[in-house]
C-alpha cells in the first residue's frame, strides 16, 4: 500500500489526526512519540490534504518518508541506472549461457578438430550460435570419420565440448604421402585429411603422390587405381583364371587367349592403396 509518514510537534499534536479525519484524509495509522509530537502515516495520494488542513495550526509538520509500495517506487526510480545496468548484465549471462563461445575437441580423436569444425559449420553451429538441439545428425557424422568410436556434445559456460574417441589408439599414425599402387586411372579417392593431388579419371603411375600431407597432420585417406591386366599363365584355362584372381582380385572385362605356353589373361583390376584409415 502507498502511503506518507508526517511527524507533527506542537500543542495538542495528537488533536491533528482528529482534524484530518474530519477533512477527509485517511490515516493509516498514528504514533504518539512523546508528549507534543506524533506520527501519522496516510494515504499517499492525500499527502498534500494533509499540509492544506492544518497550515495555520500551531503545529510544526515534517514530511518523514515515504512508505510501502510508494517507497519502494521511489527507490527504483531513484537506482533506475543501477537497475537496468544489473537487468542487462542478467539478459547477458541468460543470453550467452545459450550460445557458443567456443568449441572443445578433447579425447583421442582430438586431431580430428578440423573435420568436427567443419561437420558443426554445415550443420549451423559456430561462434554465437544457439547450442543444437538436434546432435543426433551431427554425431553420426563424426562416427562416421575414419577409426572413430564414440562422440559425445556438450555444453556448459558458453564452452561446446565434442569428444572424440578412437579405435586403435595405440596404432601410431603413419605420415607421409599416399602414393598410388600402380599405373593406371583413379578409378576412386577418399580424402579425410591433406591435400589431393590428383582427380578421379586423372593417368597416374605407380608410385605417383595421390594426397600430400598438410603441414605436421597424417595423411587421411583411400584411392582407388583401376589398371590394365595382361598376364600370361601357364597351365589350363581355369587354372590361368583362379592364378589372375589371386594375383589382381577381381578382374573386369576378362578376355583368356590361348598362347604357345598357356593362357594369356586380360581385363582391369583395382588396386588400393590407404593411409591411416585401417
Amino acid at each position: 500500500m502507498f502511503g506518507r509518514e508526517f511527524t507533527v510537534e506542537g500543542l495538542g499534536a495528537e488533536r491533528a489526526v482528529e482534524k484530518l479525519v474530519r477533512g477527509g484524509v485517511p490515516v493509516l495509522s498514528a504514533q504518539k512519540l512523546q508528549k507534543n509530537a506524533v506520527r501519522i502515516r496516510v494515504d499517499g495520494k492525500h499527502g498534500k490534504k494533509v499540509f492544506a488542513i492544518l497550515q495555520g495550526s500551531c503545529y510544526n509538520i515534517t514530511k518523514s518518508r515515504s512508505v510501502g509500495w510508494e517507497r519502494l517506487a521511489h527507490s527504483l526510480v531513484k537506482h533506475a541506472g543501477l537497475l537496468a545496468g544489473m537487468a542487462l548484465f542478467l539478459g547477458a549471462v541468460a543470453f550467452f549461457q545459450g550460445r557458443v563461445l567456443r568449441v572443445s575437441v578433447v579425447g583421442s580423436g582430438s586431431y580430428y578438430r578440423a573435420e568436427v569444425l567443419s561437420v558443426l559449420s554445415e550443420s549451423g553451429t559456430g561462434f554465437l550460435s544457439p547450442v543444437p538441439a538436434e546432435r543426433s545428425a551431427i554425431t553420426a557424422r563424426i562416427l562416421a570419420l575414419p577409426r572413430v568410436s564414440f562422440c559425445s556434445l556438450s555444453h556448459e559456460g558458453g564452452v561446446l565440448t565434442v569428444c572424440v574417441e578412437v579405435e586403435d589408439e595405440a596404432a601410431p599414425l603413419v605420415y607421409g604421402a599416399l602414393c598410388s599402387p600402380a599405373s593406371g586411372v583413379v578409378e576412386a579417392l577418399t580424402v579425410v585429411r591433406g591435400i589431393s593431388c590428383v582427380s578421379v579419371g586423372d593417368e597416374v603411375a605407380s608410385g605417383d603422390a595421390i594426397v600430400q600431407q598438410a603441414g605436421e597432420d597424417a595423411v587421411i585417406a583411400r584411392v582407388a587405381v583401376r589398371y590394365p591386366v595382361y598376364t600370361e599363365y601357364e597351365g589350363s584355362e581355369e587354372a590361368a583364371r583362379a592364378q589372375a584372381y589371386l594375383e589382381h582380385g577381381e578382374i573386369a572385362d576378362i578376355q583368356t587367349q590361348k598362347t604357345e605356353t598357356g593362357w594369356r589373361i586380360t581385363g582391369t583390376a583395382l588396386a588400393v592403396a590407404e593411409r591411416n584409415l585401417g
